[in-house]
């Protein structure tokens, strides 16, 4: 998040963080008792206070992230990390859902962000694209050359 929460009037919200520690912010390790594996190797995670990470109810789906309080719509949060590829690089037969494109204005891909790999994760990696319109509760949106989620409704 780091800055880019908003509330609904697009007015960033205050906050006080150090670059070292932020207040608002933990890391994954807390959470690395309650569960196994994955989540193991994401001790460095750092996660905003209004989220968590969690195994996802859906089979499969592997670990998402939570809401842990009320998430105003318009809120913003992001921005999406990764490796940056030029789309050359970028292998479209292949499974790309840690991955997002980022466009030049006149529509073409200026280059993709990749998150598949663990050391380029951030905890906007675990958010899962929603199956049907009715879980949809956050969009994409690129802001210059870089891609935010934005709440849709009130989380």
């Amino acid at each position: 998040l780091y800055g880019r929460w908003r509330n609904v009037l697009g007015e960033h919200l205050t906050e006080e963080r150090s670059s070292s520690s932020p207040k608002t912010a933990f890391t994954a390790e807390v959470l690395a008792q309650s569960f196994a594996g994955e989540v193991q190797k994401l001790s460095s995670l750092v996660l905003p206070s209004e989220v968590i990470i969690a195994q996802s109810s859906i089979p499969g789906e592997g670990l998402g992230i939570f809401s842990k309080t009320w998430i105003k719509a318009g809120t913003e949060m992001g921005p999406f990390t990764g490796r940056l590829l030029s789309p050359e690089h970028v292998d479209l037969f292949k499974n790309n859902n840690l991955m997002w494109e980022v466009f030049n204005e006149d529509g073409t891909v200026r280059y993709f962000i990749d998150a598949s790999q663990e050391d380029h994760r951030s905890w906007m990696t675990y958010i899962k694209c929603a199956r049907n319109e009715q879980e949809q509760n956050l969009e994409v949106v690129q802001i210059g050359s870089s891609i935010f989620y934005k709440a849709v409704e009130t989380i």
